[in-house]
């Protein structure tokens, strides 16, 4: 564990010990640099929170917890935001909370693919998750007759760190997490996508709609492709990709060439619509070969069926 992330552990704990009695909701304290980037809440939701591994094929045996839900997604930025360390910090606050940690898991021990798609967390490009690195954890405590249940889905890309953290608690008698309220940034040059495309790499654009089986757009104005447009037109040395994806519906190379159309459709609309100039924009089509959801479900294929950019020059 860091320096960085020891000092945060010293000062939750320290803040626990000074405020007695026990607070009554979960309060984390995240590293310097922190930005929410999502928060929702629902009242008498269901949740499902993993108990144990996925078997091959198989999703991971579940326990569904009822109550008032929030959500929050982070992004944690720095060198040393790798998931192992990410969660540590975080293991520690809730155990320092009284939280009993009832089920952790990394990764391809976790049982991968199965396992990251059965959890109902966000996607990008609020929540990113690595197959290969990635760590999950749950835990829960009785406060004053009541019960809460916390669950953490930790991964990283590049310098960035995703953190899901999903709180729920018994019906309408338990507190919602009080986490401290930071806005995503806001910047002239394309706001929130292209901070989440510099800090990370790539972003997807799901603002985007195609005509139903074809590679034209819906004919509306993306503020994506605003934003893309103006970022690039600040810097002539700024390079990106468009990558299309499909869902696995179909042969591999009639999803290739569906894929490579709609990114080059994208780029063209880009180039006529916004401004942009040619040579800052290339397009690819990579079918069905890179899900970022399962294709058993209508939600997956939706979720695989996209356009995103991935940055070759900042």
């Amino acid at each position: 564990m860091t320096y960085h992330f020891r000092m945060m552990r010293i000062c939750a704990l320290a803040l626990c010990i000074l405020c007695a009695p026990p607070a009554v909701a979960l309060d984390v304290l995240w590293p310097s640099g922190a930005t929410r980037v999502l928060a929702r809440s629902q009242t008498t939701a269901d949740f499902n929170i993993a108990t144990g591994m996925a078997q091959r094929g198989a999703a991971p045996p579940m326990r569904s917890v009822s109550g008032d839900l929030s959500e929050e997604i982070w992004h944690l930025q720095g060198a040393d935001v790798d998931p192992a360390t990410i969660i540590s910090m975080l293991r520690a606050q809730l155990t320092d909370q009284g939280y009993a940690i009832s089920f952790a898991c990394a990764d391809r021990a976790c049982g991968g693919f199965d396992f990251r798609f059965s959890l109902p967390i966000a996607q990008a490009p609020e929540m990113f998750v690595d197959l290969g690195d990635f760590h999950y954890l749950a835990a829960s405590r009785e406060l004053s007759g009541m019960r809460e249940d916390v669950a953490l889905t930790v991964s990283t890309s590049g310098n960035v760190g995703y953190v899901h953290l999903a709180l729920i608690g018994d019906g309408d008698r338990a507190p919602i997490a009080t986490l401290p309220r930071i806005s995503a940034p806001q910047s002239a040059d394309g706001g929130a996508l292209i901070a989440q495309l510099v800090a990370a790499g790539h972003v997807v654009l799901e603002d985007l709609t195609f005509e139903s089986g074809a590679s034209a757009l819906s004919g509306h104005r993306y503020e994506s492709l605003a934003a893309l447009a103006q970022w690039l037109s600040a810097g002539g040395e700024r390079r990106i990709a468009l990558v299309g994806h499909t869902d696995a519906t179909g042969a591999l190379d009639r999803n290739i060439a569906l894929s490579q159309a709609r990114a080059a459709a994208v780029r063209q609309a880009m180039i006529d619509d916004y401004g942009a100039t040619a040579d800052q924009i290339s397009a690819a089509g990579v079918g069905y070969l890179a899900p970022r959801a399962t294709n058993t479900t209508v939600e997956g294929r939706e979720a695989n069926r996209r356009v995103e950019v991935v940055l070759l020059a900042p």
